[in-house]
């Protein structure tokens, strides 16, 4: 915080109203200037240049270009509380921000409002039996697997290293190891958690607040209260093995139907084994290609690839690169890393698996009809950069299963509405000028996906929509099943009676 807020707040007031009218402005001016002394050094303002910057800092460019009043940078619950106590007595608006990995903007950041920014909640510790890790709400995944690496410890957590913990958890959590554990909000022993009283809980499945924690399992935060630590379960565990194969487009015909044979049979029948599929139109590689990254947590032999992915390393199949090792979990995380500070936007939606491969088939002249829109929009715009990926995530029978422990998660996905497949939409570029027309194609996109979903009788059940990889727009909830969706609400209710969180938590999906 910078010895000048007063001066700064005072010059902010004025201009504040009469540029936007807005009592809003007034309203978090007001809140930043007590946040300011109820905790010195702990909040910033814009005029502290270089501390600002490196608070808005965010993965994807549309969240950087938000600036809030101020940020506060809680160290402990107990900072949390306070900050949640002056805001809602202040009606204040405001965000929170972990790992600040959403694409869209205002996902964690808020313009002219209050962003609490959790990085210096940032501890990892290990129990005394190596079976619980206690993670700070701030933290990466990179920060976890750094720490648990040179343990032979592992979590079941992100895939990629920055990626904040809280958001990974909250939305769900797709890890190497959800064929067998399940996704990372099932392996989550115990939450602490500030309400937005102020009062500081904990919640887990044989506490007072276990229908809490049970709407914390995929839930999201944003209804509920403030996460400040996760207790992991943790296991044993060292190198895991890792192939990431790049074939030529027209592999796809050969390979989606392998992708198919593996969601339906492969992977239900090998836990240990997880890939994802990627397709994207890269002209440095001649055009279309796909990549298929595979993991598998217990089979060692680089020489020879685990039986569940063996068609895939076919001879017969061309390939343009093929990289097998041995890596440990943190070197797998910076393998697939993005940079910061490209635009970004993600969509997502979930099909069934059919008794043929002929959807994920047929989905593909959807997305190169796209992938053109973007090109050519891309043209028109002096040559500006643009990345489409289309990708395609498992989600087994086995990972439905494991999904079931401690009275199952909030998501509503049961083992019998399954095996689905994950259908992304990921794009990156550089320029402000595609932004509606990259948003407008993603969401056409999936809308036609679904159409064609529901036409083949393939729909998933609910219409699933994981959140983690939504678009700002997607209604993430009602895919939760109307059953769970009115238990979380009253959750919600019971949790923030006030209604606290709903009106002044903004950004993040809501019920």
């Amino acid at each position: 915080m910078t010895r000048q807020w007063p001066i700064f707040l005072a010059s902010l007031l004025p201009a504040a109203a009469s540029a936007t009218g807005s009592t809003d402005n007034l309203i978090c001016a007001k809140a930043c200037s007590i946040l300011a002394t109820a905790l010195p050094q702990k909040v910033t303002f814009p005029n502290d240049t270089t501390a600002y910057a490196a608070h808005n800092l965010y993965w994807s460019a549309h969240q950087s270009e938000v600036h809030p009043a101020c940020f506060v940078s809680p160290h402990t619950a107990e900072d949390v509380a306070t900050a949640l106590k002056i805001l809602t007595r202040q009606q204040a608006p405001f965000t929170v921000k972990a790992g600040g990995h959403t694409a869209f903007r205002g996902g964690s950041n808020i313009q002219g409002g209050v962003t609490i920014d959790l990085a210096g909640l940032n501890t990892i510790a290990v129990s005394a039996d190596r079976r619980t890790v206690s993670v700070g709400a701030g933290n990466r995944w990179i920060n976890v697997s750094e720490t648990l690496d040179p343990l032979g410890l592992a979590v079941v957590g992100g895939r990629s290293a920055t990626v904040g913990v809280s958001g990974l958890v909250l939305g769900g959590g797709i890890s190497y190891f959800s064929g067998t554990y399940g996704w990372a909000c099932d392996n989550v022993r115990r939450y602490q958690v500030v309400l937005a009283s102020g009062e500081v809980v904990e919640a887990s499945l044989g506490g007072k607040n276990s229908d809490l924690y049970w709407a914390l399992r995929g839930g999201g935060g944003s209804n509920f209260g403030v996460v400040t630590r996760f207790d992991l379960v943790s296991f044993e565990h060292g190198d895991l093995w890792a192939s990431s194969l790049i074939y030529p487009g027209a592999a796809t015909r050969t390979l989606i139907p392998l992708l198919h044979e593996l969601l339906v049979k492969g992977l239900p029948s090998d836990p240990a084994a997880h890939t994802y599929f990627v397709m994207t139109y890269t002209p440095l590689l001649g055009g279309y290609v796909v990549l298929t990254d595979q993991f598998h947590a217990t089979h060692l032999d680089v020489a020879s690839p685990p039986a569940v992915f063996s068609p895939f390393h076919d001879a017969a199949i061309p390939k343009l690169s093929n990289n097998t090792r041995l890596a440990n979990t943190s070197r797998l995380l910076r393998d697939i890393e993005q940079p910061v500070g490209d635009r970004q936007t993600w969509w997502d939606t979930t099909v069934a698996a059919t008794a043929t491969p002929n959807l994920l088939l047929d989905i593909v002249p959807l997305f190169e009809a796209h992938v053109a829109r973007l090109l050519a929009a891309a043209a028109a715009a002096d040559n500006s950069s643009v990345s489409p990926y289309l990708v395609y995530q498992a989600i087994s029978s086995n990972i439905l299963q494991a999904m079931q422990v401690n009275g199952g998660n909030a998501l509503g996905l049961k083992p019998e509405d399954g095996p689905i497949m994950m259908v992304q939409l990921a794009t990156t570029w550089t320029s402000s000028v595609l932004d509606e027309v990259v948003e407008s194609s993603c969401r056409e996109l999936v809308e036609n996906v679904d159409v064609l979903a529901a036409v083949r009788g393939a729909r998933s059940k609910n219409g699933y929509i994981y959140m983690n990889y939504a678009g700002k727009t997607q209604d993430v909830y009602a895919g939760y099943g109307a059953q769970n969706q009115a238990r979380l609400r009253s959750v919600a209710r019971k949790y923030d009676p006030k209604g606290h969180l709903k009106r002044l938590w903004k950004g993040y999906f809501k019920l």
